[in-house]
């Protein structure tokens, strides 16, 4: 199977949103792009997309909206991920080395 689309610069992704609708200083999406990555931009745009079957943004979708979204999803991972590491420590690598010590004391022996 041939992958049809090209490759794009970032200067034709980020020309690529702005004509699809998205409301960006050209060069600070570039940068933005630098540092994200077009597919993970993009991905946060769906939203904002006018339908399922249209790559055309719905009108004011700002760069600015999809930074905020992406900070509030990388803050949000970052909160859950503290709270399963103390669920994964105090719970079950405490409580379950416990039990097992309890049980087979400090070294299992065959």
């Amino acid at each position: 199977m041939k992958y049809l689309k090209p490759a794009l610069s970032f200067q034709e992704q980020a020309d690529l949103l702005i004509s699809r609708g998205l409301l960006a200083d050209r060069d600070e999406l570039i940068s933005y792009l630098k540092q994200v990555n077009y597919y993970r931009v993009t991905g946060y745009l769906y939203p904002f997309k006018q339908s399922d079957d249209s790559e055309e943004f719905i009108a004011g979708t700002t760069l600015e909206m999809i930074q905020e979204r992406y900070r509030f999803d990388s803050e949000l991972r970052l909160l859950i991920l503290s709270a399963i590491e103390k669920i994964e420590v105090s719970i079950l690598r405490t409580l379950l080395v416990e039990q097992l010590t309890g049980k087979y004391g400090p070294f299992l022996s065959e």
